[in-house]
């Protein structure tokens, strides 16, 4: 007797079932690789103070008075730079430093925070292009160990040339852990279940969001930063034991015998019984048909519904963290930050179980296009009220909506695209992102802008990204899409099941002959041979649809 897959799951979830131990595994570990992000510090360096750090004085002079970067001597009235450090290692040793970066010139802070978030920028791509050629965790290897030589490199690193490249390859190789582990969860979890694994996952990234400027000013230093990341890979070395390859990824390339070994061993993990002869098979040959498609970029460009589907998110993410890092260092680059992490936390776990309650009802579309409106008008009322009790409060309001949306979009980005090109597109996505908080960064620093004009300039991207949320998808309950072809077909059709599940390693004709498809909007499945199927042609999507139905109201109300 053969497992066949429903319509709204993959055969991932049907071997292994919804939820079990197997799936809170690889949930847990994907959460711990994303730790390390709570240690990139920077993509912000501009917004950080030293500490742990003393300036060390000559001994053959007489100090009067000294700050962390000048000295003022007894013999002599002027103030002069202090060119030795003592960093407090660990709260352990002292490390001596003849350089240290807080003491350049505040221009050269904001150059090394966009030299890391250009570095990002680069890695992200390229580690998209490395998971989807060649897994999703080889792409993770290589983060841990070159992530643990350049960690090493930078803390004892005492040279103002050397650290700026280091700052740029660090960032470059670290960045497979802001959404590797992401892609992982996202495709061994079951419909049900994929948005509250996702939302366990990201959770560290989110919380160095809003946490690492306000700890990083009352903790730990530079170089204990970079030195506890090294230490982390070490024990993400020992965890990859336990990092399984995507099932998904293998079965459309083809690495059939791997996969099965995969879901086999998860089962018995998961306490489900499996014949030794257990296979996994497609169920025509339109499985292969459909892995010989173009998996590059250009590729996906070629049709109307994917070209909207990859443009309108990248614009997305790239007017999405323009708004988020314009609050982000408004608000962090105040003084007192320890009372305003408290508030922000209380309104993050307000808004997050508002949000919990409501998609009962609305799609995670809606409930991200209700936040970025409540953090689009948070903000200029930011922006408008400078000091006070009120800026307090819309400052935290915004961070925790802008957070929650953060979760929202992160849920639906990887949803959206094939499995042969999914990580690249999400890597481009988090490029354009970067290429945003640059662009905020860059305004932050030169004020280009007056506080009216600002609030204006916020107004229009709110705007605009809600505009964007009405053409994205809606991905609730829906299943992976597996190649380009279905992503086109996304916006109306879900995909048909392409694999079978088989205890037995000799099906039956009737079992050979099934054809299981789901239709998305009509809500009803065929079971017919494949020479009878005929799939309808995809519907535009965009804003394509919208002036149709409404020159047909328009018409109604004539």
């Amino acid at each position: 007797m053969s497992i066949l897959g429903t319509i709204h799951e993959d055969v991932t979830s049907d071997v292994l079932g919804k939820i079990g131990s197997w799936q809170w595994l690889v949930t847990f570990v994907s959460s711990t690789f994303m730790l390390s992000t709570m240690f990139n510090h920077y993509e912000d360096i501009f917004l950080m103070e030293p500490y742990g750090v003393v300036c060390v004085p000559s001994q053959h002079s007489e100090v009067i008075n000294k700050s962390l970067c000048f000295i003022s001597l007894k013999s002599d009235e002027s103030l002069l730079q202090c060119n030795k450090w003592n960093v407090h290692l660990l709260w352990l040793i002292w490390l001596k430093k003849t350089w240290l970066v807080f003491c350049d010139h505040k221009l050269k802070l904001l150059t090394t925070a966009l030299i890391s978030r250009f570095g990002l920028v680069f890695g992200f791509i390229i580690y998209g292009l490395i998971s989807d050629s060649f897994g999703r965790k080889t792409a993770i290897k290589i983060n841990i160990y070159s992530d643990l030589g350049m960690g090493l490199l930078i803390t004892f690193c005492d040279s103002e040339g050397w650290f700026r490249l280091l700052v740029f390859l660090k960032s470059l190789f670290y960045s497979a852990n802001f959404y590797m582990g992401l892609l992982i969860v996202c495709e061994i979890a079951s419909n049900r279940w994929r948005s509250r694994l996702s939302m366990i996952v990201i959770a560290p990234r989110l919380l160095a969001s809003v946490c690492m400027v306000p700890l990083g000013n009352h903790a730990l230093n530079s170089e204990t930063y970079n030195f506890v990341s090294s230490i982390l890979c070490i024990v993400y070395i020992i965890l990859l034991r336990w990092t399984p390859e995507s099932p998904q990824w293998l079965l459309f390339n083809r690495r059939v015998e791997l996969a099965e070994k995969i879901l086999l061993d998860a089962a018995k993990r998961n306490g489900i019984k499996l014949c030794d002869d257990f296979k996994i098979r497609p169920i025509n040959h339109r499985v292969y048909n459909s892995i010989d498609e173009s998996a590059t970029c250009v590729g996906v460009l070629s049709t109307h519904n994917t070209r909207v589907i990859v443009l309108v998110i990248c614009v997305f993410w790239l007017l999405y963290y323009f708004s988020w890092s314009s609050l982000y260092v408004r608000v962090y680059s105040e003084k007192n930050t320890s009372q305003l992490l408290i508030k922000t936390f209380c309104f993050i776990g307000t808004l997050g179980c508002l949000t919990a309650i409501l998609s009962a009802k609305l799609t995670l579309r809606c409930l991200l296009l209700g936040h970025v409106l409540v953090a689009g008008v948070c903000t200029c009322g930011v922006i408008f009220f400078s000091k006070g009790f009120l800026h307090d409060i819309l400052s935290a309001f915004a961070i925790g909506s802008g957070v929650i949306g953060q979760t929202l979009l992160l849920n639906i980005t990887p949803r959206l695209f094939a499995i042969n090109i999914r990580t690249t597109i999400l890597g481009c996505c988090h490029a354009a992102g970067q290429l945003g908080s640059m662009i905020s960064y860059i305004f932050f620093m030169f004020h280009p802008l007056t506080d009216i004009t600002s609030m204006a300039v916020h107004i229009v991207v709110t705007l605009g990204l809600a505009g964007l949320c009405l053409a994205l998808l809606d991905v609730d309950g829906r299943e992976l899409p597996d190649v380009i072809e279905d992503m086109d077909y996304f916006s109306e059709l879900s995909k048909p099941l392409r694999w079978v599940s088989q205890k037995t390693s000799s099906p039956s004709i009737e079992e050979v002959e099934i054809r299981v498809y789901s239709f998305g909007s009509a809500g009803r499945s065929l079971s017919t041979p494949s020479n009878l199927v005929e799939r309808e042609p995809a519907q535009p999507i965009g804003y394509l649809k919208l002036w149709p139905r409404f020159v047909k109201c328009m018409r109604r109300t004539h």
